[in-house]
This record gives structure tokens, C-alpha cells and sequence, in this order.
């Protein structure tokens, strides 16, 4: 009987371990998300993207090293609460470290919103357009 229990609870284990994390600073470098921006050293792989509403984004950081990222709603790295666009945490924002992907709840608010690196205030400057 002690070695079924141990079998099962093996099994649970196993079951457990195989479904992951939800969690959003995941570790995966790459994305299927036709919406995806990437993040190098400094910089975006585009200033602007536009998607239709109820559309997410999927922010990669495809360094391998390197320094973070922290990505905020506004511009010039400076938090601007912006109803509607993606929630990267409010003012303390959402940080990826090296090959970290997050992607975005749908956006379901048409409008244009701002994301920028609080690191990278300069140079790291998305505009957002969400089309009805």
C-alpha cells in the first residue's frame, strides 16, 4: 500500500512539474505572437506597432546578457498611468532580465499609448496604436 501511495504522489509531482509556471517573466527568448517587439542592448525593434483591438503584445528581450530592462507606460522613462494600455506593473513596472519574454493582456481600448524603458529613457520609446 506505502508503494502505491509513493507512485502516486510521484505521478502528482511529475504532473505538477510538466505544467510550468503562468508567471509573467517567464524565460523564453522567442515568441509566436505576430505582435512581438524585441529588446536589444538599448533599444526596440520598432518605435511604433499597430494592432487591432483585443490584440496582445509580446515583449522579448533577445540579449543573452546585458543589462535589464524595466518597461513602464509613458515616455522618456517616466510612469504616466494611461488607461487602456498594457500594464507593465504602474509606476515600479515590469523588469526583464536577459532572453525574458512577457506578453501583454489584450488591449481592448483603441487608442495610442506609450511604453518606454525606465533604463533606457532616450532611446527606448514605443508608440502603441490600437485600431477598432
Amino acid at each position: 500500500m506505502k508503494k502505491i501511495g509513493l507512485i502516486v504522489l510521484f505521478v502528482l509531482a511529475l504532473s505538477l512539474a510538466a505544467c510550468g509556471s503562468t508567471s509573467n517573466s517567464g524565460n523564453s527568448g522567442s515568441s509566436n505572437n505576430p505582435n512581438t517587439i524585441t529588446m536589444g542592448a538599448s533599444t526596440f525593434s520598432a518605435n511604433t506597432i499597430s494592432i487591432p483591438k483585443g490584440s496582445t503584445i509580446a515583449f522579448v528581450d533577445d540579449q543573452t546578457t546585458g543589462a535589464e530592462h524595466i518597461l513602464v507606460t509613458g515616455k522618456m522613462g517616466i510612469f504616466q498611468s494611461q488607461p487602456g494600455a498594457p500594464d507593465f506593473g504602474g509606476s515600479n513596472g515590469h523588469t526583464f532580465q536577459p532572453g525574458q519574454a512577457w506578453t501583454t493582456p489584450p488591449l481592448n481600448t483603441p487608442g495610442t499609448y506609450f511604453v518606454t524603458c525606465t533604463i533606457h529613457p532616450t532611446t527606448m520609446n514605443l508608440m502603441v496604436t490600437v485600431t477598432g
